[in-house]
């Protein structure tokens, strides 16, 4: 079975060549755009012309995607600080037990 891609739903052309005054000029849907980034799987340079409408499913899916690294950086974040104010705690416990000691030890001894 042969697949062909259906004319826009909008009704436009994405590049339609009309002569004007003699000249040939180049008309652009606003909807035709250039998405550019780096292929994951080659980590090559892309820069492909297509519809927005139709890019919209692979941009929402490489949110998602962006944003589930971004949660996850923040819960490692949270995990680190949680882990160094817990030591941080321990270390002021440690230095209080301390310095109640030396006070208590220091309370039996007179002024001259």
């Amino acid at each position: 079975m042969e697949t062909r891609i259906a004319d826009c739903p909008l009704g436009a052309k994405c590049e339609e060549i009309k002569i004007e005054a003699g000249k040939p000029m180049l008309y652009r849907c606003p909807w035709y755009v250039q998405v550019r980034g780096v292929d994951m799987n080659t980590g090559e340079e892309t820069g492909n012309w297509g519809c927005a409408i139709a890019w919209m499913p692979a941009l929402m899916i490489n949110t998602a995607n962006e944003s589930r690294k971004g949660a996850a950086a923040t819960e490692s974040f949270r995990n680190e600080m949680v882990k160094r104010s817990a030591q941080s705690q321990q270390m002021q416990e440690a230095l209080f037990v301390a310095t109640q000691q030396k006070l208590l030890q220091g309370e039996g001894k007179t002024c001259e």
